[in-house]
């Protein structure tokens, strides 16, 4: 496999992301962005899914969908009437990834949400993410917002170890919006040998690893395929994710993969989950809620519930 490292963006840009400031560099939408996102569609994808828990692999289903949404400035939340909310609204391309998975006897039910601004200042920095994740034992969910210097971090868990959580947290990139910012202009991502990254709010889930920012590399490479794979791979927690995605316009996902150190005691280990694109379209899948829309998830290849 040929592998390169594709250019550096500008130190400045690095350091300005690394304190967290206010103000970055603008990031534009590349020009086919409208012509795709704003025909009142939604973009899905399919997955195969082999996911690590508890020291050992599970075969499962995961689901990326993106459609672009007006987001409220103040409320950080959906706009119901965003035509006569002009001086209120912002755009997004939003996010929401989906994974569903057995262990044992029991399935476990994530759903991760990242909002992240079509363009302007510093859209790695998501203005919004917000994750949970269901299972037989409860339920845990937590969310970030983004505030004029910081971060606000909520928690709320079954689990006593976790407990309810408010903190304030570092305004740096957050791996979460990485998704979001690969379809908008991936050449805007980030590359360095040291950044601070906020970690995705699943891993910080599954893994139990204290919710902060966390010092990183990130770098591009180009496979064989002429397919491009964003890497971040974070030294102290012993992680790296690896997210593929089209060369060229939309800049589909195809494939990702996360390796780190899964299960507990002395089923501890080292294991790699990956994610491999099956089907994808473009749809307004909110107007499919009938039994003969049922169909649709045939062509999607999603199991039958």
């Amino acid at each position: 496999m040929v592998i390169r490292l594709l250019f550096f963006l500008p130190l400045l840009l690095i350091e300005r992301c690394r304190q967290g400031t206010l103000t970055g560099p603008v990031v534009n939408k590349v020009p086919e962005f409208d012509s795709y996102w704003n025909q009142g569609k939604a973009e899905i994808t399919t997955y195969d899914l082999y996911q690590a828990r508890y020291g050992e692999m599970r075969e499962g289903e995961a689901v990326i969908i993106f459609v672009t949404e007006e987001l409220s400035k103040e409320k950080q939340v959906k706009l119901d009437h965003p035509s006569i909310a002009e001086d209120q609204k912002i755009q997004v391309l939003k996010m929401n990834m989906t994974k569903k998975f057995n262990t044992g006897i029991y399935q476990y039910n994530m759903m991760l949400s990242s909002f992240v601004t079509v363009g302007g200042v510093a859209p790695w920095q998501a203005i919004k993410v917000a994750a949970s994740c269901l299972e037989w034992c409860g339920q845990v969910y937590s969310q970030l917002n983004l505030q004029n210097d910081h971060y606000d971090y909520t928690m709320h868990s079954y689990f006593e170890s976790d407990g309810d959580v408010h903190k304030h947290i570092n305004r740096y990139t957050t791996e979460d919006a990485i998704w979001n910012l690969i379809r908008i202009n991936p050449d805007s991502l980030l590359q360095s040998d040291s950044i601070m990254i906020i970690p995705s709010l699943w891993y910080a889930r599954l893994s139990h690893k204290e919710f902060k920012p966390y010092r990183a590399r990130t770098s591009k490479l180009i496979l064989d395929t002429l397919n491009v794979v964003y890497k971040i791979e974070y030294p102290e927690l012993n992680r790296s994710l690896y997210i593929e995605y089209e060369p060229t316009f939309p800049y589909s996902i195809l494939k990702w993969t996360e390796e780190y150190k899964d299960g507990f005691g002395d089923m501890a280990k080292m294991l790699v989950t990956t994610a491999t694109r099956k089907k994808q379209i473009m749809i307004d899948y909110w107007n499919k809620n009938h039994k003969i829309d049922d169909s649709l998830r045939l062509e999607l290849e999603l199991p039958k519930l």
